[in-house]
């Protein structure tokens, strides 16, 4: 289990790199050097290990009439449990589509189309929600939950009751304007001895985005035709980080890893060119079940600008 503990991935694609690295924390303080990415340090003491956190991915779109209700009721629940939850707008399908002159905006990524394509958005009404990316038993083993099927609200109450999980997740990055590129950090503390395959996801997202919206809630004598320009979209999804193509981001774990092994995951990478204010974007970190797709622990910071 030593050399489990002190193993070492380095992956070089294109002048940036992932690194996978399993190490004791208090992880010592880097040395800077210049034009090098320095990934920020992580405090050990502040990783949740109480709880899964609930992940919430909503698919949504600038033309959809009814999403900025249920968005609305989304960001409630979200504001009442600010220790448990993160969410993610997911741009993709027809309603997101740009349409001139109304809606000029692109919200599409590539990554988002991809989720889209592979939980059949296409089958759903839009909104929906997938939380966890799992099934629920006690609500007809759903994936996908919208006013067609269950609403989302009771299955995130649900979620939001996890009291136990097997892996302890921090995260930290930063933007490096001279650099032009974000040096990120993840160290994951393995709770209890598991077996299987895990994989590492790394996102970015970015918030309070200033841009046209359909809503059915507006007056047409205030905003013409409902489309309301001014509409504030949060927690939009700007695109996958990882090299790696897949849906489920870096492969972390394979075979049995025991209880009390920490590892170190760093990753070099660009912003993505769609974001608008890089002082509104966050990095959000995912364990993910390679065999189930569930993700099993997932952790949000917003990004330092430095």
């Amino acid at each position: 289990m030593n050399s489990l503990k002190h193993s070492f991935l380095l992956i070089a694609i294109a002048g940036f790199f992932t690194a996978c690295n399993k190490v004791d924390l208090p992880i010592p303080k880097p040395v800077e050097v210049a034009g090098v990415c320095i990934f920020p340090e992580i405090d050990s003491n502040a990783i949740n290990r109480d709880f899964r956190k609930t992940y919430v991915e909503e698919f949504t779109g600038h033309k959809c009439i009814t999403c900025p209700a249920n968005t609305t009721l989304l960001l409630q629940q979200l504001e009442e449990n600010k220790e448990r939850m993160i969410v993610v707008s997911v741009h993709a399908g027809g309603f997101a589509k740009v349409d001139l002159p109304d809606y000029p905006t692109d919200f599409n990524t590539p990554y988002g189309t991809d989720l889209f394509q592979h939980f059949s958005m296409a089958t759903q009404p839009i909104p929906s929600a997938v939380i966890n990316r799992d099934t629920f038993p006690t609500f007809n083993d759903l994936l996908v939950f919208n006013q067609a099927t269950t609403f989302w609200d009771k299955p995130i109450d649900e979620a939001n009751t996890n009291s136990s999980t097997d892996f302890g997740l921090g995260i930290a990055a930063e933007y490096a304007e001279e650099l032009g590129n974000f040096c990120i950090k993840s160290s994951i503390e393995v709770l209890s001895t598991i077996t299987g395959n895990y994989n590492l996801l790394v996102l970015c997202v970015e918030d309070s985005i200033i841009a046209e919206q359909l809503d059915a809630r507006v007056s047409e004598d205030e905003y013409p035709k409902k489309i309301v320009t001014d509409y504030m979209h949060r927690h939009v999804l700007r695109g996958k980080l990882n090299n790696d193509q897949s849906i489920n981001g870096d492969p972390l774990i394979s075979g049995t890893i025991e209880a009390g092994t920490w590892i170190d995951y760093e990753l070099n990478t660009v912003m993505p060119a769609n974001v608008v204010s890089t002082e509104n974007t966050h990095v959000i970190a995912l364990i993910v079940n390679a065999d189930t797709e569930e993700v099993v622990q997932s952790e949000e910071v917003h990004v330092h600008v430095r």
